[in-house]
């Protein structure tokens, strides 16, 4: 696990170095980068590879759409530290959050609660500002052999994000009336004097494949995510090298948006 928490940074710090952003916008996410990372270093704990992507998609989704005029980007971090695995103790997480949200125990397809664990997340403007701060809530579930995050935010967006660089509409439709596209993206983890070859070139250039450099070998890895909204809720579901369908992954989106109504 802790081969693909570090596989995931090097994928975030390449995407970043990607996005034509201003230096002196660059320079405090960078900084925010470094600092959340050494204050998982202080914390002694082990991430899930989830949390960090969770971090990385917020993250990198707000830098690019800082990059086409907008005015704000995010941060968000968590620890595993605070996570509960107690289903029954969820009424806790909502009191800690400020906000009520969906979390059946089990899916229909046999995906059960694993974890849940509070996020704290800012946003900032151009300058490094804090303009707001707020409380989110990241629902990890497993079927055993694989895990998905249900990544949920109070709020919604202003304005429609773009996809990040990379990802691929896999599945498109409509699940309980909640319009859903599940994205798929290659990250591709490659040794610092590796040379592409003519078909990694191709596959960068065409954006089939994300490649980042710093492995000890060659080695890939495939994320699926789904974002949308419901009742005044932020979602972002998302896996990585799932076995299932992306509709099957759609499906869990909405399953959980719509528990208990």
């Amino acid at each position: 696990m802790r081969r693909a928490d570090e596989k995931m940074k090097e994928w975030f710090r390449e995407e970043a170095d990607r996005i034509p952003v201003p230096a002196d916008m660059k320079t405090q996410i960078d900084r925010r980068i470094k600092d959340a990372e050494r204050s998982r270093r202080m914390k002694r704990f082990s991430m899930k590879k989830v949390v960090l992507a969770a971090a990385a998609v917020a993250l990198l989704g707000s830098v690019t759409a800082a990059a086409a005029g907008r005015l704000a980007y995010k941060a968000s971090h968590s620890s595993m530290a605070d996570q509960v695995t107690d289903y029954s103790a969820l009424a806790g997480v909502e009191e800690e959050v400020g906000f009520a949200f969906p979390a059946p125990e089990t899916f229909s397809n046999g995906f059960r609660f694993a974890y849940a664990v509070p996020v704290d997340s800012s946003d900032y403007d151009e300058e490094g500002n804090v303009v707001s701060s707020y409380k989110a809530v990241d629902l990890n579930y497993t079927d055993g052999t694989q895990e998905v995050t249900f990544m949920i935010s109070p709020g919604s967006s202003s304005e429609e994000e773009g996809r990040a660089p990379g990802s691929t509409p896999v599945w498109s439709g409509e699940k309980e009336g909640i319009s859903l596209t599940v994205t798929r993206t290659v990250h591709r983890f490659v040794p610092p004097d590796y040379e592409l070859t003519e078909e990694d070139r191709k596959a960068q250039e065409d954006g089939s494949v994300v490649f980042s450099y710093g492995s000890e070998a060659v080695e890939e890895m495939v994320s699926y995510d789904c974002t949308f909204e419901k009742d005044g809720l932020s979602y972002c579901v998302l896996g990585f090298d799932l076995t299932m369908e992306p509709e099957e992954l759609a499906g869990m989106a909405a399953e959980l948006a719509t528990a208990g109504e």
